[in-house]
């Protein structure tokens, strides 16, 4: 879809296919949310909002929630995609940003746009822990038709060590192949290739998460149990701290808890990428609950595709998955 990259800042986009799209703003709890709603020429009654990661914002990485929130309208689904409080532009302090008032700003966005677009279903497209907050907020989410999850990996850390023998073992294979390549030894010669850099990749995650540990005292037991979440926010615990990636999350609650949220009325689509080192551990993890309980999860996995899905090619199929999704739910 080609956009004029001049008017990339103004208020309204007229896009292909009749699409429009707006800046957009709704308050919670004082403070400014920010957002961008795709409309279609000839909207149906089910919409769809984009939640995005604990330190990502409304856009995506490489643009990927903007693209599917265009690809989407283009079909017919109007969209919203939106900054958390102390995210990209909207207001509040990303310090005091905590799971329970994320939980409170899509809530907030999902009825805002469910009144602008009189739309009487949602779906859900979550990217990462996006995907995570989504389901443990369900309980608040009347309008839930669907779920769209993209890279969503455990909730809780208690697998970690797990993945990170798998990332070692992923990398390990990369590199690898690399050092079966001339150019490799080359460059290496040169000095362009560091092998601090290499050893941190392969084994960065192990140091990385004892000094954590260290630094958050987790390895000793609490000397008082945590406070109960707040009404409303079953599942998703009082706070969270950002984290250098979305996947290692420290939630202290049981490993599955907020995974009750999920029904067997409510579809969902779980999408990864096999060149993701962390989805192998994630799909043993949902899969295991979803057969368990019988819910009617769909997991799929695109081939050479990485955590963010960064190529046009990866948006385009990502688009085309969600929107023969979209068009499989039930009339009601």
């Amino acid at each position: 879809m080609e956009t004029d990259l001049s008017a990339a800042l103004a208020p309204r986009l007229d896009l292909d296919q009749g699409t429009v799209e707006e800046v957009v703003s709704l308050t919670v709890n004082g403070a400014l949310v920010c957002g961008n709603l795709v409309r279609p020429a000839q909207p149906r009654s089910v919409g769809v909002v984009l939640v995005h990661g604990w330190s990502g914002y409304r856009s995506g990485p490489h643009g990927v929630l903007t693209c599917l929130g265009r690809e989407l309208a283009a079909a017919g689904y109007p969209t919203l995609r939106f900054d958390f409080r102390g995210r990209g532009e909207s207001g509040g302090d990303g310090l005091e940003s905590t799971l329970v008032t994320m939980a409170d700003d899509l809530v907030a966005a999902s009825a805002w746009l469910a009144t602008r677009c009189g739309l009487e279903r949602l779906v859900y497209l979550g990217l990462c822990s996006g995907g995570n907050v989504t389901i443990g907020t369900l309980p608040r989410l009347p309008l839930a038709r669907g779920l769209i999850l993209l890279s969503v990996y455990p909730f809780s850390d208690g697998d970690a060590f797990g993945r990170d023998v798998h990332r070692t073992w992923h990398y390990g294979g990369v590199y690898l192949r690399k050092a079966l390549q001339g150019d490799t030894w080359r460059r290496l010669c040169r000095g362009d290739v560091h092998l601090s850099q290499v050893a941190n990749v392969l084994f960065g995650h192990f140091l990385k998460k004892g000094r954590n540990r260290r630094k958050e005292g987790d390895s000793a037991a609490p000397a008082t149990p945590p406070a109960p979440p707040p009404a409303g926010a079953a599942g998703l615990g009082r706070t969270a701290k950002a984290t250098a990636t979305e996947s290692r999350g420290q939630a202290k609650e049981p490993p599955k808890k907020h995974l009750a949220n999920l029904r067997p009325d409510l579809p969902a689509l779980m999408v990864y990428g096999t060149a993701d080192p962390d989805a192998p551990a994630a799909l043993t993890y949902f899969g295991d609950y979803a057969r368990a309980k019988k819910l009617p999860v769909t997991f799929l996995e695109i081939p050479d595709a990485s955590h963010n899905f960064p190529s046009m090619a990866l948006k385009a199929q990502l688009a085309q998955l969600a929107t023969d999704f979209l068009q499989r739910l039930p009339e009601r």
